[in-house]
C-alpha cells in the first residue's frame, strides 16, 4: 500500500538494435539524472530469459518479473508468458522509493522485425520520510520517474502511465505536495487504527513504513481529521 506511479511500454515492428537503441538512451539519461543508484545495463536471450521463482540466486531476477508479459487467459484472469529477449535495468531515484526498472522485451520467437514491450511500478511515497528528506525527497524521486517516462515517450515508445499521485496529468508541482501530505496522513490514520484493533486481539507484530515516520503521530491526527472531513 501507498502512492506508486505504474507504467507500461510498447515498441511495434522494430529490430532488436532498435529497442536497444531506444534503452539505451534511457539508460544514458538516467546516468545524467540524480538517481541515487543506475545498474548496468542487462540484455539476456533465449532460454536464460526465464523467470524461475524458485531461483533466489538469480541476478536478473526482478528485470524477469517486468519482462514478463500478461496474457489474459479468462474473463475474469490472466497468465504470464515469459520473454524471448530482454533489454533492460534496474535504478533507485532516492531512499524510501521503490526500484523502478526500465527496458523493453520481447515474447514471441525472435524475428527481424519484433513487438516490444514492458510492465513496470514504483511507489514513492516512503520516500517521503523525514529521514530520508522528508517532502523534497520524495518530490525528487516522482519527478525523476515522471521524467523518465516522458523520455521514453519522445523516444517514439507507446507509454501508458496511470500515476495515483494525479502528477502525470495535471503536472501540478503544488498539487502533487498536496496529495503525498493526505496520502501520508490517511495511511498513518489507517494503519494506526488497524494497530490498535490488533494490539487489542494480542497480535504485536504489526509492521508498516509509515510507522518508521518520526512524526508518526502528527500524520495520524491529521489524517484522522482528513477521514472526518
Amino acid at each position: 500500500m501507498g502512492l506508486t506511479i505504474h507504467y507500461s511500454f510498447s515498441l511495434n515492428n522494430a529490430t532488436i538494435d532498435k529497442a536497444r537503441e531506444k534503452v539505451v538512451a534511457l539508460h544514458k539519461l538516467a546516468l545524467k539524472l540524480p538517481f541515487k543508484n543506475v545498474d548496468d545495463l542487462v540484455e539476456i536471450a533465449g532460454d536464460d530469459c526465464y523467470f524461475d521463482k524458485h531461483d533466489v540466486d538469480d541476478p536478473y531476477v526482478f528485470i524477469k518479473i517486468r519482462a514478463l508479459k500478461p496474457v489474459q487467459v479468462a474473463k475474469d484472469g490472466f497468465s504470464w508468458k515469459d520473454p524471448t529477449y530482454i533489454i533492460g535495468f534496474d535504478s533507485l531515484p532516492g531512499d524510501g522509493s521503490e526500484t523502478p526498472i526500465f527496458g523493453l522485451a520481447t515474447h514471441s520467437e525472435v524475428q527481424d522485425i519484433n513487438d516490444w514491450s514492458w510492465t513496470g511500478f514504483c511507489k514513492t511515497q516512503y520516500a517521503s520520510n523525514p529521514e530520508y528528506g522528508g517532502l523534497e525527497n520524495f518530490l525528487k524521486c516522482h519527478l525523476l520517474i515522471v521524467k523518465m517516462l516522458d523520455a521514453a515517450c519522445e523516444l517514439g515508445i507507446t507509454c501508458d502511465v496511470s500515476d495515483e499521485s494525479g502528477y502525470w496529468d495535471n503536472r501540478s508541482i503544488e498539487e502533487l505536495a498536496e496529495t503525498i501530505r493526505q496520502y501520508n496522513g490517511l495511511m498513518a490514520a489507517f494503519t494506526g487504527e488497524m494497530k490498535d484493533h490488533l494490539d487489542a486481539a494480542g497480535i504485536t507484530s504489526t509492521k508498516a513504513p509509515i510507522f518508521d515516520y518520526p512524526n508518526f503521530e502528527y500524520l495520524e491526527a491529521d489524517g484522522q481529521e482528513l477521514s472526518e472531513n
